[in-house]
């Protein structure tokens, strides 16, 4: 009595609970689901492509235990592959429920908690399975009192959760008994034990009667021993009236969902059965026609007596029918359609068991006299080509293209730029290329260019050839292995031509191949390429990431530009890529552009010319199997052949001057570097220089233990103590000086997301000493030396020339002491661990002529941040302001502006145009976005004996700073 007084007041709640709205039906037609034991078995083949999209339903139904033992997690994985999850309450409480309140209110704590761990629209199946069997009057009562305690519960853990009645017999009087218990508030779905469809009737009757519009669902239909079946059966309960048909697995084995997956993609949204658009025939058939279009999706069931399928639609409005591949989800275009006076006759030769197919219906216009359709389709409707025979035909074209032209001749000039920042470097390549049909091309090196300037010397330096490794097969090759999907995206003008888009990929979608996907423009007309852009795929090695695009042009034997006619030579005269390398653990992002110019096709000359450049000391490369490779001179014979092996190490000179105020004297550089790519053939990279002040050395391997993982280390030490300036309330305060001297070691592991994304972790050491510069106050007590362990999260994106990055650090130091003048406010136990964090967007402009435009904005902020963890301006600082030195002005929070415009002068001299814009946020310096700017020169020269030039400018203009930094280097190619 005591128990039943205490659950009392909620068993009034439920009278009083606010009815709920109206239960919709899902959005499909049909809908089916599978009902199994260990629903996490079918997470690999769900997560397979295609894959469910947001608005496909797919239910995933299984039974949960509600004694606490149940996994929370499964719903939201099987959720994260598209499908629905329908989780089965199975209480256990026996009977009479009123006798066992206790163990009752214990089950309904692990529905909510199963609710609460649902994610986004969960459906909750109420099972009882008392001592005594279902059905009879008295338990449909009991039934409907522990339905709106469940539906009480998982309302509210989960409020946009659907709550389905267990499956009840198809029984009249029971039915009416339950809703004589005022259950249809509590209800979105009766579920229903049956596998007739005639038995829906009386039910549907009396659920119009009682409840208009409850959605019903069949739970559940034995699994047939074809899956294909399943569909046949769910189509023909639907067409009876139910809205969902579950079918039952009880097999050890993992059933087959392919055919439920096309289902949902296919016939998602607004359908209902339309009984004037079913197809008569040799086979079994089913119309859905959409709402919002009108089109029409079709299931048919083979016959088993007849090879074919014939359907005859009277319909005739429809057209354009498309049959739905069953292993790839897309669409194919059915030709032989024969629209005529008894409507639209469609013969299907290779039907599978249950074959999809759509139809599309006449617009308003060409609805328009209707009486006359039959001869219009007769003598007006156009053909569209299958992209099959799209793709046979361009490969006609060029097959017949590759043999009339069997060598040409141009100069090529390709532009390599390598993006920092707002700056970058461009390296320029320029000679004449040699092309012969079957072997590739050789390519010589005549001119070198950077960032416009001519290389003075005789010889250019042989540098690295970084490359992307050759694809395993390239996609519209007619290949003995079907290794790519092609689909037909639709028309488009391009170029000034009607051209069929054609979408390809590898046909396995998750493969790790190298492979490409990408989209081909072909010329609607003639059937040659247009254009075409390619992402590579499965990269390793230092090219992470390839996209390229290809510009074709119609030309003639002596390269003049032609109108577009197929008695020309189609020639990708222009090429556009994005790379992305990882050297040193960055991700170094270089656009690559190709131009080919002076072309002489079949040329009598060929042969000559290229002889003639074969025998001089022209550096040349040669396209080979295996990737570019050097054409060195054998020192035997004296012919050129191909360097097998390169030698990846370079040293280099490195001389100059760095200066700004911070340091009581200019910095001299003095030393070398050295750089190797493929270190002692190990594939790792190593960089090391050394400057008498400063040392810097680098380790990375773009391929841990042969994953897409990199991982590598960086070292920095510098000797020369540097001055840390304090700005207090706008005032210098230099009785607060303090010399510091850095040092810094890092750990980094990177991977690739994708083809445009990189993400890098690093572990970063740094060690800091301090000491009394030449103003310090006697008073002045000094920070501790101290290590400071970094935590870094960096993501980076870059993709048609814009970059964008979003980092984040945790820092802490080893101690952190009281340091400053006496009475200092400044320092805070709290800071002895800080947050920083920033984001940034660039992009460069390149122009005619070598010129180019540079932008990039940036924001940084943080937390707990003080003096010697805040933000600085300086040369070598976080964010960079032109004349700003380093240690002096420091901020909280900042956002920043920087633009440069670069442009060469008669291939000698380089000058660039910089300025900076910065607005400073800092309490203690009494800054509130204060204006800092700064502007700067920067110049390249190419000196004699292999040299390159820089010298480097910056004055303050407007802020706390007015000093100026200057900065003269120079590097000489060793080896």
């Amino acid at each position: 009595m005591k128990i039943l007084c205490r659950f009392l007041p909620l068993a009034l709640g439920l009278v009083l609970l606010p009815l709920p709205v109206a239960a919709q039906a899902p959005p499909c037609r049909p809908c089916a689901g599978v009902r199994v034991d260990n629903p996490a078995s079918l997470i690999p083949e769900l997560a397979a492509e295609p894959r469910l999209d947001e608005e496909a339903r797919f239910y995933i139904a299984w039974d949960v235990a509600l004694d606490g033992s149940a996994p929370l997690d499964v719903a939201t994985s099987v959720a994260g592959t598209g499908a629905t999850p329908w989780l089965r309450l199975v209480f256990a409480t026996p009977s009479p429920l009123t006798d066992n309140l206790e163990r009752l209110e214990s089950e309904l704590e692990a529905v909510a908690g199963l609710a609460a761990a649902a994610g986004e629209n969960p459906h909750f199946q109420v099972v009882w399975r008392p001592d005594s069997d279902l059905p009879d009057i008295e338990q449909i009562r009991e039934y409907a009192f522990l339905l709106k305690r469940a539906t009480v519960a998982v309302g509210g853990a989960a409020p946009e959760a659907r709550v389905i009645s267990q499956p009840l017999p198809a029984d009249i009087e029971l039915l009416r008994a339950l809703y004589a218990e005022e259950t249809a508030a509590y209800l979105d779905g009766i579920a229903l034990r049956t596998t007739e469809t005639e038995a829906l009737a009386p039910v549907l009757d009396l659920l119009a009667e009682l409840d208009p519009g409850k959605p019903i669902v069949i739970d559940a239909l034995p699994f047939p021993a074809h899956s294909s079946d399943a569909v046949a059966a769910a189509a023909a309960f639907a067409v009876a009236g139910a809205d969902l048909t579950f079918f039952e697995h009880d097999r050890s084995t993992i059933p087959d969902i392919g055919p439920f997956k096309l289902l949902a993609r296919e016939f998602q949204g607004d359908l209902s059965y339309d009984v004037f658009s079913s197809p008569t025939g040799n086979a079994e058939a089913w119309s859905f026609v959409r709402g919002e279009d009108l089109g029409l999706r079709v299931i048919v069931n083979k016959s088993p007596d007849s090879e074919t399928a014939s359907l005859l639609f009277s319909d005739a409005q429809l057209k354009s029918p498309e049959r739905i591949d069953p292993e790839t989800g897309e669409p194919v275009d059915l030709f032989g359609a024969l629209p005529g006076k008894k409507g639209l006759e469609l013969e299907i030769l290779d039907p599978d068991p249950v074959t999809f197919l759509r139809f599309q219906r006449l617009t308003a216009s060409e609805r328009e006299g209707i009486e006359g359709l039959d001869e219009r389709l007769t003598v007006v409707s156009e053909r569209q080509l299958p992209v099959e025979e799209i793709l046979r035909r361009l490969q006609a074209f060029e097959d017949a293209q590759q043999r009339r032209l069997h060598t040409y001749r141009a100069l090529n000039t390709t532009h390599l730029r390598f993006q920092f920042a707002t700056e970058g470097l461009e390296v320029t390549f320029e000679g004449p290329i040699f092309f012969r049909q079957g072997e590739g091309f050789d390519w010589a090196w005549e001119k070198a260019l950077f960032s416009g300037l001519k290389w003075r010397s005789k010889r250019l330096p042989k540098l690295p050839l970084i490359q992307p490794e050759r694809a395993a097969s390239l996609p519209l090759e007619i290949l003995f292995t079907n290794q790519y999907f092609y689909r037909l995206r639709g028309t488009a003008i391009v170029d000034g031509r009607d051209c069929w888009v054609v979408d390809f990929r590898p046909r396995v979608a998750d493969s790790e191949d190298n492979l490409f996907r990408g989209t081909v423009w072909i010329d609607r007309e003639h059937f040659f390429r247009v254009r075409s852009r390619a992402v590579q795929q499965g990269l390793e090695g230092e090219v992470i990431s390839n996209e390229e695009t290809l510009y074709y042009s119609s030309v003639d034997a002596a390269g003049n530009l032609t109108a577009w006619d197929p008695e020309g030579f189609w020639v990708p005269m222009r090429g556009v890529s994005q790379q992305i390398w990882s050297l040193f653990n960055a991700a170094l992002v270089v656009e690559r552009e190709t131009l080919l110019t002076r072309i002489a096709i079949n040329d009598s000359e060929f042969e000559d010319r290229r002889q003639e450049v074969l025998a001089s000391d022209t550096t040349m490369v040669r396209d080979t199997p295996a990737g570019l490779r050097y054409l060195t001179r054998d020192k035997e014979t004296g012919e050129r052949v191909v360097e097998e092996k390169f030698d990846p190490g370079r040293l280099f000179l490195l001389g100059g001057v760095f200066y700004d105020e911070s340091f009581d004297f200019p910095i001299p550089l003095v030393g070398v570097d050295y750089f190797n790519l493929d270190f002692k053939e190990t594939g790792s990279q190593v960089n090391v220089f050394f400057g008498g002040a400063i040392l810097t050395a680098n380790w990375s391997d773009p391929e841990l233990f042969g994953s897409r993982f990199d991982a590598g280390t960086d070292v920095f030490l510098l000797a020369v103590a540097g001055t840390d300036t304090l700005f207090r309330d706008g005032e210098e305060t230099p009785e607060e000086d303090v010399e510091i001297r850095p040092a810094e070691v890092d750990f980094t592991l990177g991977r690739p997301l994708g083809s445009f994304t990189k993400v890098n972790l690093t572990y970063r050491l740094g060690y800091t000493s301090f000491d009394r510069a030449d103003d310090t106050a006697e008073e002045f007590l000094l920070p501790e030396d101290h290590f400071t362990s970094t935590i870094e999260l960096a993501v980076k994106y870059s993709r048609l020339g814009y970059r964008f990055e979003l980092r984040g650090e945790y820092s802490d130091r080893s101690r952190w002491e009281p340091w400053g003048l006496p009475g200092n406010t400044d320092y805070d136990s709290e800071q002895k661990d800080y947050i920083k964090w920033g984001a940034s967007f660039a992009k460069t402009f390149h122009l005619r002529r070598f010129r180019k435009i540079g932008i990039e904005l940036e924001y940084a902020g943080g937390a707990d941040l003080d003096r010697f963890s805040k933000y600085e301006f300086g040369y070598f600082s976080d964010i960079r302001v032109h004349g700003y030195q380093t240690n002096k002005v420091r901020a909280d929070e900042a956002a920043a502006l920087h633009a440069s415009y670069g442009f060469e002068m008669g291939e000698v001299f380089r000058l660039q145009l910089l300025g900076d814009a910065a607005w400073a946020t800092d309490e203690t310096a009494g800054f509130d976005r204060e204006f800092l700017a700064g502007v700067g020169v920067a110049g390249n020269l190419v000196g004699p004996w292999r040299t390159l030039v820089r010298l480097d400018l910056g004055v303050a203009v407007a802020g706390p700073d007015d000093g100026f930094t200057a900065f003269l280097a120079f590097l000489k190619l060793f080896k």
